[in-house]
């Protein structure tokens, strides 16, 4: 069975390459290019293995989300998949392939090593950069407040604009490839109440919908619409660069926030807070650019 499908494979390998494209350069039976090749899959799963494991401290650090890592862990565990897979191919072709089936299939596996191996540079030049933020909130908005105040905007800008300089410089340094830009905001608020001017239009109320909301919902909120606040204002300051990205079409945008409320920012490194602790009071940001074949998730254009 599994001889059989092997050369099924190789079929549908023939079928990708005309016959007629001319294989020149190669020893005669393409013997030892079969075992190169094999050696070079070896490697690629290494990588993969090691990019795993990165991957894997990157959410536990808290400089990834767990969802965005999970999905990143998934695609590279398809990378060494496909590389058994070719493995096997290796194997076979080895010990009992003609010339023919050998040469096309290393040309079809050389370029799928060079694919591979350029997605994984990519994310291991992205795991050297810091993606890591925090902002606090009593910076840039105002007790209960959830919008940037006109006099504290440009000060917003300018303390996300290394973060967008980053991408910037990342999307450059890899000109050519598709790329997902992912940012995550999470948002924390102490145990203060928020004031009841606060609760009328255009205030809390109606973005919790309900009348009497209690003080965790509101903080959960509150948290939230600052949250997000913070990540559409790194969006728009990345728009505004688009003329310094190499092809903006290239990069999909997938943003997304979340409130956590009174929830404990960092409860495993500090264990001292206070009810109305003002490191409590701060929103937590982390962005990647990552590959596009390794991120599947549903994502809108930056250009829209």
């Amino acid at each position: 069975m599994t001889r059989t499908l092997i050369f099924a494979g190789l079929a549908a390998v023939s079928l990708l390459i005309p016959s007629c494209f001319p294989i020149v350069g190669f020893p005669s039976s393409g013997k030892s290019l079969v075992l190169t090749t094999a050696k070079e899959l070896e490697i690629v799963k290494r990588e993969t293995d090691n990019t795993i494991i990165l991957t894997a401290r990157k959410v536990k650090d808290d400089e990834m989300s767990p969802n965005t890592g999970k999905e990143i862990i998934d695609s590279l565990k398809v990378i060494i998949k496909n590389a058994d897979s070719l493995l096997t191919v290796c194997a076979h072709l080895n010990s009992s392939g003609g010339r023919e089936e050998r040469l096309r299939f290393i040309q079809l596996a050389g370029a799928s090593i060079q694919n591979e191996k350029k997605k994984l540079n990519c994310l291991n030049d992205l795991y050297n950069i810091s993606t890591h933020y925090q902002f606090e909130t009593d910076t840039y908005f105002p007790a209960g407040g959830f919008r940037f105040p006109p006099d504290k905007l440009d000060e917003a800008k300018k303390s996300v604009e290394p973060i967008v300089q980053r991408i910037i410089k990342f999307l450059n340094n890899h000109p050519g490839q598709n790329f997902v830009a992912v940012i995550r905001c999470y948002g924390f608020t102490d145990e203060t109440p928020i004031p009841e001017s606060f609760w009328n239009p255009p205030g809390l109320v109606v973005c919790v919908r309900r009348t009497q909301p209690t003080r965790q919902e509101l903080a959960v909120k509150i948290s939230e619409l600052r949250a997000k606040a913070l990540a559409m204002l790194v969006h728009d300051q990345i728009k505004s660069y688009e003329e310094f990205i190499p092809n903006p079409k290239l990069v999909i945008y997938d943003v997304d926030w979340l409130g956590k409320g009174e929830a404990l920012p960092y409860p495993d490194i500090i264990k001292d807070y206070k009810p109305d602790d003002k490191r409590r009071r701060l929103v937590q940001l982390t962005w990647h650019l990552l590959p596009g074949s390794l991120y599947v998730n549903k994502c809108t254009w930056l250009s829209d």
